[in-house]
């Protein structure tokens, strides 16, 4: 029966936000692209469903202000999410 088990890691959005903050703070002040660093993060590149959080947990991060809202396709994070990261590893 489903939905009696947690949700895998990877399906789960908010558990992928905190791994896509924590690569992201890593790796500044390098940048990269939501496809690149969504290949980074995932284990299946081709998991629609995990590739789908990975981005939702994307959206999410720059609706909450902790991504650059930029015009572009590069996940920026911003001083504030750098600030919280250092403070919480």
């Amino acid at each position: 029966m489903t939905g009696s088990y947690p949700p895998k890691a990877q399906y789960n959005v908010a558990i992928m936000e905190t791994v896509i903050l924590e690569v992201t703070a890593d790796l500044h002040p390098v940048h990269l692209s939501k496809a690149d660093l969504t290949l980074k993060i995932v284990s299946d590149p081709d998991d629609d469903k995990e590739v789908g959080t990975a981005a939702q947990a994307i959206r999410n991060l720059r609706e909450f202000g902790l991504f650059a809202d930029r015009d572009d396709e590069i996940v920026e994070p911003t001083p504030a999410a750098l600030r919280a990261v250092a403070r919480l590893t």
